[in-house]
């Protein structure tokens, strides 16, 4: 079995950008036995390494095997408990997401390491599932940017997701965003995206310069994921977001208000769907988020974060009405419910250049 020693010296192989990056890594201990790139080449330190902000995903590996995982722990019923863990405390697109990582790290080192697990890709297999998302309208965005949070950590989280709905980027993009990014004439935003390394330009909103300042000298540099989903719906609660929708999430349909389903990815919904609102096109949407293929926008990542559906068109229900439809009603109320007010026919829409035809009534024996 392999054993690691444990030692101090990620404090001075890291550097402190570093360090930030990977506090919450670093708190847990994983750091202890950081010596550069050895430790890079286990399991538990090539997945933290590449994903800072999974490390409860290596604890859920320490759960199963008792240890941080190394890779002669990657073994067909190892993967499947912690798949079983990950299923128990994730939604299943969450789950997918999070396979697909462990399975990436997996393939990258397949040829160089001796990995116990022959198939591993197929006990990461995730379906994915249906997810309707929520988003907030401009009259909503306008209600948070009025609020007032009053905590520091509030203020930071209301300062990020007002940055994801003005300008459309990432939370990892948006907490490194500043004045520093604007042009010189101040209209336009740019970036690198942090996740695709592609320049992304926004048109600066009138409301934008505001929050690309830090709220508070004493504004954390960090902020943790579920942290910042509860302070978003805390704000939105507190703003009165709470329409009642129904979302299918989770692998469920889920009814509540509103607030409730808000979180990370929202803001950035809300830019694209707002703008899709406004009849912007889909390649310009596209452009503004940083969703690239090569060089030419993918519209069809863009889709899937515009929360409204197409509508039918007046001209596809016109497809389905039955000729002389409207005739045969007309007919059908005149036998049902005669008059002997033929005047009062006039209320049928009957097309001028027909003839309405009234049939006999059968007659009674009494008649």
């Amino acid at each position: 079995m392999t054993q690691l020693l444990s030692t101090r010296r990620w404090m001075d192989l890291l550097t402190p950008e570093q360090q930030k990056t990977y506090s919450s890594a670093i708190r847990k201990g994983y750091f202890a036995t950081y010596d550069g790139y050895r430790w890079r080449h286990e399991f538990y330190g090539a997945f933290i390494w590449k994903h800072p902000g999974r490390v409860k995903i290596i604890d859920k590996f320490k759960q199963v095997i008792g240890r941080a995982p190394l890779w002669e722990d990657i073994t067909d019923d190892n993967l499947r408990d912690v798949k079983e863990e990950l299923d128990a405390s994730y939604a299943p697109n969450s789950v997918r997401t999070i396979c697909a990582e462990i399975n990436a790290i997996i393939r990258e080192n397949a040829e160089s390491k001796d990995i116990p697990s022959m198939s591993y890709a197929r006990v990461l297999r995730a379906k994915k599932v249906v997810v309707q998302s929520v988003f907030l309208t401009d009259e909503e965005i306008r209600k948070i940017h009025e609020y007032r949070p009053k905590t520091v950590r509030r203020r930071h989280a209301k300062r990020i997701f007002m940055l994801e709905c003005l300008c459309g980027a990432r939370f990892s993009d948006c907490l490194r965003l500043s004045p520093v990014n604007l042009s010189s004439d101040g209209r336009t935003l740019t970036y690198v995206s942090k996740k695709t390394n592609h320049e992304v330009t926004v048109p600066v909103h009138p409301w934008l310069r505001e929050y690309l300042v830090p709220s508070s000298p004493i504004e954390p540099q960090s902020l943790a994921v579920p942290s910042y989903n509860d302070a978003i719906r805390f704000f939105c609660q507190s703003c009165g977001i709470d329409q009642q929708v129904k979302v299918y999430q989770a692998g469920r349909e889920q009814t509540g208000p509103k607030w409730k389903f808000v979180s990370t990815h929202t803001g950035r919904r809300s830019f694209a769907t707002n703008l899709s609102l406004k009849n912007v096109p889909l390649e310009q949407i596209a452009l503004m988020m940083g969703h690239f293929t090569g060089n030419a926008p993918d519209v069809s990542m863009t889709q899937r974060y515009i929360v409204t559906r197409l509508q039918l068109s007046p001209a596809a229900f016109q497809a389905f009405m039955i000729p002389g439809a409207e005739r045969a009603a007309a007919e059908n109320e005149a036998y049902n419910n005669p008059t002997n007010d033929f005047d009062d026919f006039d209320d049928f829409d009957i097309p001028e250049d027909e003839q309405l035809v009234i049939p006999e009534r059968p007659q009674t024996e009494a008649s």
